[in-house]
């Protein structure tokens, strides 16, 4: 096909006044890239798109089949070269659908390894784990003569793509694998001093180390807790509370609102080595002795003061009232929880009931420590309840004749077993 005559006074009309060469980029030889929208005139004003097009065709497709792949391909690099990827990536795959079944496998595996390098940027990981497959599985046509070098050369850039994309993708021991087999190939090829994988390499191994730490980590956390949850179990037990059955599908606390704390250790009485400031992980040890040094967690001993969340129900107030004291100190006195909660304990007369319908009076003066073993009894096989399953309940009436009635009924109530009180 006859190309477009090519004239001083078409690329002067074409170039601004600014820039004389500007014309160069709308003539088909030239050209990096299609028109865009509309067609493209002459200073006539003469539509010269068709004959544009036709011209690039012509160009196109002027050649063997490999010598027009091969342009296709310069013009991808040359795109590339200007961050152009996705242009790039239309020329390369241009190449292959179009030229593919009549180009050799060096040629296609050249093609699949530009176009993996432009996916790649454009972090199209997916896509340029599948051209590098296509490069690495190619028929090793050379075969039974040695590998080429241009072949492992070609392999050696799909190994580090493919590392690169896996890396993306979080794929880290894969891409650690892929980075191993780049470093032998450079070696075979001579060029170990290039080492083209090492910053990778470090950067995966240092990947996999913080996703290792992570992991123990978690572990840790996990053993914590546990240990914790069992030691704290234990603490109440030994102090005559009545635990709720703990299952799979119902562990402890699980009814407890997500706004109040249940039943902890108090921070304050912890020792030392069950403190929460304890690193999950000793820092990455310079020497065995800093190692050695580090303090390893452990659940506090069953002698540590607990605090429970506590409700106060006063069922002679008008309406009966439930409150809920949020932090009851197992050293603190019942007398304190009533001031706290502003109430007079002049005026006031406490109950609890315990698991076994046994009603007991409850003290100024004493301290929950001192009435939870109580509550446990003599031979220790009661207990005061968690109601919910996780809070204590104290029930409070005015002294005097009318709040002793109250008592003397309910106390036959908790025999008989009549639940709730309000």
């Amino acid at each position: 096909m006859e190309l477009p005559e090519l004239t001083t006074a078409t690329l002067r009309s074409a170039a601004g006044k600014d820039d004389p060469f500007a014309g160069w980029d709308t003539t088909p030889l030239f050209m990096q890239a299609l028109p865009s929208d509309g067609a493209l005139n002459d200073a006539s004003g003469a539509n010269t798109g068709q004959n544009t097009l036709a011209a690039l065709q012509a160009l196109a497709y002027d050649g063997s089949p490999s010598e027009i792949a091969e342009e296709f391909r310069n013009q991808g690099n040359q795109l590339f070269k200007q961050r152009k990827f996705k242009d790039a990536i239309g020329f390369y795959s241009r190449a292959l659908d179009e030229l593919g079944q009549d180009l050799s496998v060096e040629e296609k595996r050249t093609l699949w390894s530009n176009r993996a390098a432009a996916n790649l940027e454009l972090a199209n990981y997916g896509s340029c784990l599948r051209d590098v497959a296509q490069v690495l599985g190619a028929p090793q046509t050379y075969y039974p003569e040695p590998m080429p070098e241009a072949w492992k050369r070609t392999d050696a850039k799909a190994l580090l793509r493919s590392a690169r994309a896996l890396l993306g993708l979080d794929r880290l021991d894969e891409a650690f694998d892929a980075l191993l087999r780049l470093q032998v190939l450079e070696e075979r090829l001579g060029e170990a001093q290039l080492d083209s994988g090492k910053k990778w390499r470090e950067q995966v191994q240092t990947k996999i180390q913080q996703r290792e730490r992570l992991e123990l980590g978690k572990k840790e956390k996990e053993r914590r807790r546990k240990e914790e949850e069992q030691a704290l179990v234990l603490a109440m037990t030994l102090r005559g509370v009545a635990l709720p059955k703990i299952t799979a599908s119902k562990p402890l606390f699980s009814e407890c609102p997500s706004d109040v704390r249940p039943p902890h250790f108090d921070p304050k009485s912890l020792p030392s080595s069950s403190s929460p400031s304890i690193p999950l992980l000793p820092p990455k040890a310079d020497s065995e002795a800093s190692s050695a040094a580090a303090i390893r967690w452990t659940a506090p001993p069953p002698e540590t003061s607990l605090i429970f969340p506590i409700f106060l129900m006063m069922p002679l107030n008008n309406p009966p009232t439930r409150d809920l004291c949020l932090e009851f100190h197992t050293a603190a006195t019942f007398g304190d929880l009533l001031a706290s909660m502003d109430q007079d304990p002049t005026t006031i007369a406490m109950y609890i009931a315990t698991k076994e319908g046994r009603v007991l009076k409850v003290g100024n003066k004493l301290t929950l420590g001192k009435v939870l073993v109580a509550a446990a009894g003599e031979a220790a096989d009661d207990g005061w309840e968690l109601k919910e399953g996780w809070a204590l309940e104290l029930v409070a009436v005015p002294k005097g004749p009318r709040g002793e009635e109250w008592v003397a009924k309910w106390k036959q109530e908790v025999k008989a077993g009549v639940k709730p009180l309000m």
